[in-house]
């Protein structure tokens, strides 16, 4: 997981160098594990610590509606699953002062995948018991890379300080199987913008 973050942050420093030397830094706290109706939702407790970095918009990524580029990383205060992700989010400004902000990336975890089925033949009674109650009680993500939807409101309080309503949902869309309870988490960070922002 280090690997990946690392390399990520390559990458996004990388788009981010030459005329950009500008973006965000940011940090949360969210509601762990909601239920958003999209996500089963109270598999796993705790608060979501979220941190990261934003590049500005980027001018060398025109042909996709000049995004900026993000990394962030989850880390879970009861012991739940932790997770990295990069992707791209587009802003667009209701007021001077305030915007809406979606995007859309891949994130890789540490939390459960593919638990052992309870359908499986020749389990005793016991053991197909124990299996469905950890289908019914713990989070199977299904797929260690999932995509990352997110979506944020925010309010520019000063020039370098902002607030951001964030919802960042992880799932992998069905693509390993039927089974895809996702995990969203909703919270509030606060972000502070460094050089010039476009």
């Amino acid at each position: 997981m280090a690997r990946i973050l690392l390399m990520a942050l390559v990458c996004a420093a990388t788009l981010g160098a030459g005329a950009a030397r500008a973006g965000e830094v940011f940090l949360g706290a969210y509601a762990h594990d909601v239920d958003d109706g999209i996500s089963y939702g109270r598999f796993e407790d705790g608060a979501q610590i979220v941190g990261g970095v934003r590049t500005t918009a980027l001018d060398e990524l025109k042909f996709l509606g000049r995004p900026r580029v993000h990394l962030l990383a989850g880390v879970n205060t009861a012991g739940g699953t932790n997770y990295a992700a990069a992707g791209l989010a587009w802003r667009f400004h209701l007021s001077e002062r305030v915007y809406v902000q979606p995007g859309i990336g891949l994130a890789i975890h540490d939390g459960r995948v593919n638990l052992p089925s309870p359908d499986a033949p020749g389990l005793t009674p016991e053991e197909r018991l124990k299996r469905l109650r950890d289908f019914q009680t713990k989070l199977d993500l299904g797929s260690r890379v999932l995509f990352e939807p997110e979506l944020s409101v925010g309010w520019k309080a000063t020039r370098r300080l902002s607030v951001e309503l964030s919802w960042i949902h992880l799932s992998h869309a069905k693509l390993a199987g039927d089974y895809n309870p996702g995990v969203g988490d909703v919270g509030v960070r606060l972000l502070y913008r460094y050089g010039l922002d476009r």
